[in-house]
């Protein structure tokens, strides 16, 4: 079971360095249990698949930490910003994921202030760490999710967001109850033109260690037509090229 810390005791236990990480700086650290309690949350809760100093979080960027958090008795992911980010506030990041979900994309926007970003919280496997998991009479599952995924990428190319990191998104995909989730918009940019179709489809199939993974479980389409349907969406992100690469993978 996870330790839970109550937001009023944070800054004297063992996780209330994260507030200000990775500077340990008390005032800052003040600062922003401020924010916490503004923006109504209750509890911290360590658990998560990444340690910071023996502290397990559910993930940790350039920009920030991020823990499970409660907000009364509703669970949220908690992004806390690094006092080294190369940005002096997540509100920005909070707008590229109002885009998302926009086109019910990503996790949705809880609250923000200015060093805090509060979201849905995501249970679920990183992609590549689920496909492990998959077996070759789970193929109908696993083009399932990716047809699914490559909608959503789909999406958030229609709307003009692109979300910057997922030619290697590893950290990026969570699968989630058998549904794929885009997640940490960090990166994204609502300016430069949008490629997450072909990023996704790339890590996924040109990715040595993932394509291995997919193809113990499923067929996979030859190199060169891979290619071809993707140069193609690329010149035009229309739906039926999106539809045309599916067929090239074998998910219609």
């Amino acid at each position: 079971m996870a330790e839970t810390i109550p937001v009023d005791g944070l800054i004297g236990s063992r996780a209330g360095f994260l507030l200000s990480y990775p500077s340990h700086d008390d005032a800052v650290a003040s600062e922003r249990l401020g924010e916490l309690r503004d923006l109504g949350v209750t509890v911290i809760e360590l658990r998560g698949p990444h340690v910071i100093e023996g502290v397990p979080v559910l993930g940790k960027g350039h920009v920030g930490v991020v823990l499970a958090a409660r907000l009364g008795g509703r669970p949220v992911a908690l992004k806390v910003r690094r006092v080294d980010a190369d940005r002096e506030t997540l509100e920005r990041e909070a707008e590229y994921l109002r885009v998302a979900n926009g086109v019910s994309v990503g996790p949705q926007l809880v609250g923000v202030s200015r060093n805090i970003l509060l979201m849905e919280l995501i249970e679920g496997e990183y992609l590549a760490d689920w496909v492990r998991g998959l077996v070759p009479e789970n193929a109908d599952i696993l083009r399932r999710v990716i047809g699914d995924l490559l909608d959503r990428a789909h999406r958030l190319d229609l709307a003009g967001l692109d979300h910057g990191e997922l030619s290697s998104a590893h950290r990026h995909v969570m699968v989630a109850g058998g549904v794929p989730r885009i997640i940490d918009f960090e990166s994204a940019s609502t300016v430069r033109r949008c490629s997450n179709v072909t990023s996704i489809a790339h890590y996924m199939f040109f990715n040595r260690r993932v394509r291995e993974g997919l193809g113990r479980v499923m067929e996979l389409p030859g190199r060169g037509a891979l290619l071809e349907a993707l140069a193609a969406y690329k010149s035009e992100p229309s739906g039926e090229r999106l539809e045309a690469l599916k067929v090239v993978l074998g998910l219609e």
